[in-house]
Parts: structure tokens; C-alpha cells; sequence
């Protein structure tokens, strides 16, 4: 009975996915389905001998998902047949499935759970000690890992109308996008273009869905093999068709198709393209923009390999089109690795990004300043007044790097709350080296707050006992330089004839610069 191996196939591929994949609960549920619509066709055994599965007799290739599992867990638990009835509940077999995908159990357990399930549509059979002694034995082991006889590819089975006319729900099922995820096991030998013109061609569901899963198989071989434009020209191909499509189920068909090819193996290469063809840039954009946020995330991979300033300007571009970029590089904040979040805040920086303002904020509390530079950075190119109300925060930063990135970011603002807040620092600062940049920043606010702090710091110290260093006058100086005030060029000529010759020397310095400019 061929609808028995198919049965196995998918029952096979969800145990599977209930061991390695326990979070895709959408890919369970479509195998779930599969399994029923094809038990309506008839019962089925499984039974394992000398550790392999056998669907009605016939051998299941141990290179599919999930049948060594099926087999290692019947093993373990004595388990000698399953036995599941025609019509068999939905209930019955995720529950069996959930078994089997569970912990290893002992005969006792394993039988215990079963009769605990209390499954109407399904019973086991389990071996007596002796036969589970014997398939125990190390010589079975030895078979169960023997190479396995090769087998031609399972096509997926199609009942004819006539033959399921009777049977509520079966033709809606089987043609229905779910057989899908289920590979057959093989390679495709067409070559690209003529793959994706029998894709074009056809609007037969059942034909889409073996077609799209000769392209997957395709695209992924090409991906290994170094073929980047075969990669391009499937992925374009696949996600052009796709905009064409009108019923429903065939587009169904097609959406899970992209999603199985939006995997980094595949998707890098094409952001590679972008590159090396860029004839065909917009084709390439149209898959990485398709592809959403997993299409983003290759593309900044790309970008943050770029070798040349063109390269980089030629990815960026194209990452300002992309809509899930945002997302994708918020996500990348959050990274554990210090470099992936900087990166990130410095691309939001670039792309102005003010729906990742919140998330930028929450990185001045980064372990490592690095990325709390970048997030202050990235802040003021926002533009709005709550980016900037958190970067004057960060000027009491423990990290003196980050003070002075705070502090020149917010002079970009040249009003009375940015002159406030610097003087301020200034007055608290304990880095002289901050302290002098934080003096440059004021310079570049100009307000006339500002302006009357930089008279005071360049202004010669009274009494006795100094305090202020030449360094700090000479960068008063300057700073009143930049502030170009009415008010700051009068203390400047006042400050020509200074008793201290560097700060004479800066004066005449900067005055001369000023001339010739």
C-alpha cells in the first residue's frame, strides 16, 4: 500500500519536529494535517525490526526526518507496532507523536504512558523481553547503523477525485499547501530557468508544490556549491511568481516556500549580488525586501563587510528600502556580542532612525562604553527632544570617552538648556581631559551663558594660589574662538596681552586664522 510509506514519511517528519524544532508549532501543525488526510486512505502499521521502521512492510529510508527517532524510541521502549486505524484522530496522533518525541522510555514506562493516552484510533504493541533483549544486542546496533539500501525519491501522493469523493475534508487537505515541507529525497537535475518556466507554466497546486520543492532543493545545492547567481535567479524567480498568483492555496503554497529559503545560507549570497551584478540590483533588492527581516539581517551582514566606501554606500542604499531594516537592527542591539550592538546603533545613527529611539536609550546602560558612544551618537541624529534630553544624561557617564561623546553631541543645539547642562558638568568634571573638551563644546553652543563661562575660565587666576592650568585657559580660548560672539571676540582682544605667552600665542594664533577666513 503506498499511502502507508507516505503515512510513515510525515508521521516520521513530525516526531521530528516535536524533538528538534519544539518551538515551530505552525510546521507542526501542517505535518499533523498531513498525517490525517493521508490515514483516511486506510490503516497503517508501523513496526520496527532489528532497529529500522517499516510502514505495512516497507522499508523507510533512514535518511528522512525523524524515521532513526521513530526507530530509536520503539526500541528503547519495546515498542513492536503501532497500529493506527483509517480515520484516525487528529488528537490520538499528536498525542502518540508527543510520545514518541518526548523523552526515551523503558518497556514498562513507554506502555504505561501509552495506555495512559487512552488513544481510540491508535494502539501499540509491545515486544515480549526476549525480542527486546535480542534487538538490545550490540550486533543490532551494528545493523541499525548500516548504510541504508538506496530508495528513489517518495513522491507525494495524489488520490485521484473519484476516489475520495466519499471522504469529507480529503481533497481540500491533500491539495493543500502542507504536503510541502515534506522533501523528497534526491537532487534536481534542471537547470534554473528551466525549472522556474515549468513554475511559470503551471497553476496545478499539486504540480507548484513538487516544482517549488525541486526550487528549495535547487537553491540550497547552489548555495554549497558557490553558484550565487543560480541562488539569484530561484530566489527572484520564486518570489516574482509569487506577486502573480491569484487562488489562494497555490500562493499558500508559495509563501511557504520563501519562508523555508529565508535562511542566512541563502539570502547572504544574494545580498552578495547587490555587488557583484549589479545589472540585476533591483531583482535582488526584491527578494531581500520580500524577505523581510531575515532578508535585513543578511543585508547588514553584507554592509558591515563592505571593503570599499562605495561598496558600503551601494548596501547602505539599499538597506534604507528595506522596511523590516529597522526592526532588524533593533534586534541587533540587544546582541551579547559589544561590536553587533555598536554596529548597529551606528547604522540607526546613519539611517535616522526614530522608531529605535527607546531601544537606543536603553543602550547608555551598555556594559561597555564603546556601545554607549554609539547609542549617544546615534541619539542626537534623531533629532527630537527626548533623544536629546537622554544624551545630556549621559554627559555624567561613567566613562570619560562617553562624556565627551555626550558632550559634543548635545552642543550641536546651540540653546540656554545644552549651555546649562555643560557648564554644569564642567564645574563637576574631575578629567581634565574631559573637562577641556566639554570647554570646546561650550565654545560651540555660543549662547551668552555660555560665552560668560569661557570668559571666566580663560581669564587669569586671582590670588595667590592658582588653580587653573595653562591647558584650561589655552582651551577657554579656543572655545571662545568657536563661539564668535560679540561678546567672546572682546575677551579675546582683552586676552592678547595676557601675561601667559601661550595663551598670548593662541590669541594672535586664532585671530590671524580668523582673518584669512
Amino acid at each position: 500500500m503506498e499511502y502507508s510509506a507516505t503515512f510513515a514519511r510525515h508521521f516520521s517528519r513530525l516526531v521530528s519536529l516535536l524533538v528538534y524544532d519544539a518551538e515551530n508549532v505552525e510546521a507542526q501543525k501542517m505535518a499533523l494535517r498531513a498525517v490525517v488526510a493521508i490515514g483516511r486512505q486506510g490503516p497503517v502499521r508501523l513496526a520496527v525490526r532489528e532497529g529500522r521502521l517499516y510502514a505495512d512492510d516497507e522499508l523507510m529510508p533512514g535518511v528522512l526526518p525523524g524515521v532513526r527517532e521513530v526507530a530509536d524510541r520503539m526500541t528503547t521502549g519495546a515498542l513492536r507496532e503501532i497500529l493506527f486505524d483509517s480515520e484516525c484522530a487528529a488528537a490520538d496522533v499528536l498525542g502518540v507523536a508527543r510520545l514518541l518525541g518526548g523523552p526515551q522510555r523503558d518497556r514498562a514506562d513507554l506502555g504505561s504512558a501509552f495506555d495512559a493516552l487512552a488513544t481510540k484510533t491508535i494502539r501499540a504493541m509491545l515486544a515480549p523481553p526476549a525480542v527486546r533483549a535480542a534487538e538490545e544486542a550490540p550486533a543490532a546496533a551494528v545493523v541499525a547503523d548500516a548504510p541504508q539500501p538506496e530508495r528513489a525519491p517518495e513522491p507525494v501522493v495524489e488520490a485521484a477525485p473519484e476516489e475520495t469523493a466519499g471522504v469529507p475534508g480529503l481533497v481540500a487537505q491533500d491539495s493543500s499547501a502542507m504536503f510541502y515541507q515534506f522533501s523528497s529525497i534526491g537532487t534536481v537535475k534542471e537547470s534554473p530557468e528551466a525549472l522556474l518556466e515549468r513554475l511559470r507554466a503551471t497553476t496545478n497546486l499539486a504540480e507548484t508544490v513538487r516544482l517549488l520543492d525541486d526550487v528549495v532543493t535547487l537553491a540550497e545545492t547552489a548555495a554549497r556549491e558557490g553558484k550565487a547567481e543560480a541562488v539569484g535567479e530561484l530566489l527572484h524567480g520564486v518570489v516574482a511568481r509569487e506577486g502573480e498568483v491569484a487562488e489562494s492555496e497555490v500562493r499558500r503554497a508559495y509563501v511557504m516556500a520563501l519562508r523555508r529559503m529565508s535562511k542566512p545560507l541563502l539570502l547572504r549570497v544574494v545580498a552578495t549580488l547587490l555587488l557583484r551584478v549589479p545589472d540585476r540590483i533591483e531583482d535582488y533588492v526584491a527578494v531581500l525586501v520580500r524577505m523581510g527581516q531575515d532578508g535585513a539581517e543578511a543585508l547588514i551582514d553584507q554592509l558591515t563587510q563592505a571593503q570599499t566606501a562605495v561598496d558600503r554606500q551601494v548596501l547602505f542604499d539599499v538597506l534604507r528600502r528595506v522596511d523590516a531594516a529597522v526592526p532588524a537592527l533593533v534586534h541587533m542591539l540587544g546582541d551579547a556580542r559589544w561590536f553587533v550592538a555598536r554596529n548597529a546603533a551606528d547604522l540607526l545613527a546613519e539611517m535616522k532612525a526614530v522608531g529605535a529611539e527607546s531601544a537606543l536609550v536603553a543602550q547608555l546602560h551598555h556594559a561597555d562604553d564603546r556601545v554607549r558612544r554609539s547609542a549617544t551618537n546615534a541619539l542626537m541624529q534623531l533629532g527630537t527632544e527626548s533623544a536629546r534630553q537622554a544624551v545630556r544624561l549621559a554627559v555624567r557617564d561613567a566613562a570619560p570617552q562617553v562624556r565627551m561623546q555626550a558632550a559634543f553631541a548635545i552642543a550641536a543645539h546651540r540653546d540656554p538648556q545644552t549651555a546649562t547642562t555643560l557648564i554644569t558638568a564642567i564645574d563637576a568634571e574631575q578629567d581634565s581631559d574631559v573637562q577641556l573638551a566639554m570647554l570646546l563644546a561650550l565654545g560651540r553652543v555660543g549662547t551668552a551663558e555660555a560665552v560668560e563661562r569661557l570668559v571666566r575660565a580663560a581669564e587669569p587666576e586671582r590670588g595667590f594660589f592658582k588653580k587653573k592650568s595653562t591647558a584650561f585657559r589655552v582651551a577657554a580660548v579656543q572655545a571662545l574662538a568657536e563661539a564668535k560672539s560679540a561678546g567672546a571676540q572682546a575677551a579675546l582682544r582683552a586676552l592678547a596681552s595676557d601675561k601667559e605667552k601661550e595663551v598670548r600665542d593662541t590669541v594672535a594664533r586664532l585671530s590671524q586664522s580668523g582673518r584669512r577666513a
